[in-house]
């Protein structure tokens, strides 16, 4: 299978959101997308972008194909990245709905750290967010 794995583009934001929001769907969790491909412009193509991301391109006939290298290729393309940016680990998210991407990574090293390690990942969004941050001290 040919492919090309680089880094994103500002043009790449539309796709990427649509991205997101078909895996949400898959996730059934679409109500909860909030990011636009504005967002992702902003946040990820500014004078301090606060995020960077590569991008796989595959001929449209191939877009459908699974096993055949993309996945091991792209998390090996940002281990690299993460390596060559002196990071000392590579986190990932994984819905527990996932159990593909779970096997997936566990077989090429990942530690599931939920229960071992008993991290809990908190999120603060919307009204708790802007309570909180209404709860800073002026400097």
């Amino acid at each position: 299978m040919d492919f090309t794995i680089r880094a994103a583009a500002k043009d790449d934001c539309k796709d990427m959101a649509r991205m997101i929001m078909e895996s949400a769907i898959y996730g059934n969790f679409s109500n909860k997308v909030k990011t636009t491909s504005e967002d992702l412009e902003r946040d990820g193509f500014s004078q301090n972008p606060l995020f960077h991301c590569f991008v796989v391109e595959v001929s449209a006939d191939q877009q459908s194909k699974e096993g055949k290298g993309l996945g091991k290729a792209l998390l090996s393309k940002v281990a690299e990245d993460a390596t060559k940016n002196q990071c000392s680990r590579l986190e990932l998210i994984v819905g527990d709905w996932n159990t593909r991407a779970q096997q997936f990574y566990a077989l090429k090293g990942g530690s599931d750290i939920t229960d071992g390690e008993g991290w809990h990942l908190l999120r603060f969004d919307g009204n708790n967010l802007d309570l909180l941050a209404s709860e800073a001290l002026s400097v």
